[in-house]
């Protein structure tokens, strides 16, 4: 039986997490060279005392299958009340049999996280791109798809994230090139960088420092590269923030990158509306 590339990096995770809740810590090859890859220090040291999480959403497609694919930074800082062994999340990871399923449930985006911390700017701005990318109002927790750079905690980035390129390829990358996306969307100057460091070519350049195409805000860069599927991913960055375009903004940046990409529909179809979790809404990725 053939095993996807989803299915692999899935399952993968499902029993590294639950084994780090039984209580053991394992970091066999190749995630030790990936947790050793960042060198942060102070409020940036990352720390193996939560669960890591290396992605946020429904991987899988239990619920549905992902129409959005936005990568982050790092999970953010640790909460021990919610991250920790006898935290509430690894209560709920139990409950639901694996870290694979619990994430459909949009855990960072529901009570009782949003009971205790308040709603995710992060998780719902993501999600708000995600409806204006894809001109869909009715997108939800189930369309969006969030991989993250480093999946260990840490409060803030305090050093320069190098991922070994091999393991984003074995563990980004080739799930997301079984997705039906053709752009992956990076937010923030960092992730310019990431994408030098990982070698990916550069396809276009619009916005401060290439080509205009409408923008109106002069600092706002656009970056495309290739990434091995063909897929593009796209950085997007502008003075005093690090967070997604408006809809206005996000409509010029559409009908710029789909203007240069042929085959590409207009519009994305409608998808099938299926129930959502019972008691799932959605984390912060607060860190990407």
């Amino acid at each position: 039986m053939t095993t996807s590339a989803r299915e692999r990096v899935a399952g993968f995770w499902d029993n590294h997490i639950l084994e780090w809740l039984s209580g053991a810590d394992p970091m066999p090859s190749p995630i030790s060279a990936w947790f050793e890859s960042y060198k942060g220090v102070d409020p940036g040291k990352p720390t193996r005392d939560g669960f890591p999480e290396p992605y946020h959403g429904d991987l899988l497609g239990l619920e549905h299958t992902p129409r959005m694919v936005v990568l982050g930074l790092n999970p953010g800082e640790y909460r021990p009340r919610f991250q920790s062994r006898d935290g509430i999340f690894a209560a709920e990871i139990k409950k639901y049999g694996c870290y694979s399923r619990w994430e459909t449930t949009c855990p960072y985006d529901r009570p009782p996280w949003t009971d205790a911390m308040g709603g995710n700017r992060y998780y719902r701005a993501r999600l708000q791109f995600t409806r204006n990318w894809l001109q869909d109002p009715t997108a939800d927790h189930r369309d969006l798809l969030i991989f993250e750079c480093y999946p260990w905690h840490s409060k803030s980035i305090t050093a320069p994230l190098r991922p070994p390129p091999e393991i984003i390829d074995e563990f980004v990358w080739q799930p997301i090139a079984e997705l039906p996306v053709e752009e992956v969307f990076a937010f923030g100057r960092p992730w310019d960088d990431l994408a030098q460091a990982l070698g990916l070519p550069v396809t276009d350049k619009l916005g401060a420092g290439g080509s205009r195409y409408g923008s109106a805000v002069a600092s706002r860069a656009v970056r495309a590269y290739g990434l091995p599927s063909g897929k593009r991913l796209i950085v997007e960055w502008h003075s005093g923030s690090a967070g997604p375009p408006s809809a206005k903004e996000t409509g010029l940046l559409r009908d710029a990158l789909m203007g240069a990409t042929s085959g590409v529909p207009d519009k994305a179809p409608p998808r099938p509306r299926t129930a959502a979790p019972s008691d799932g809404t959605r984390k912060p990725i607060s860190a990407g």
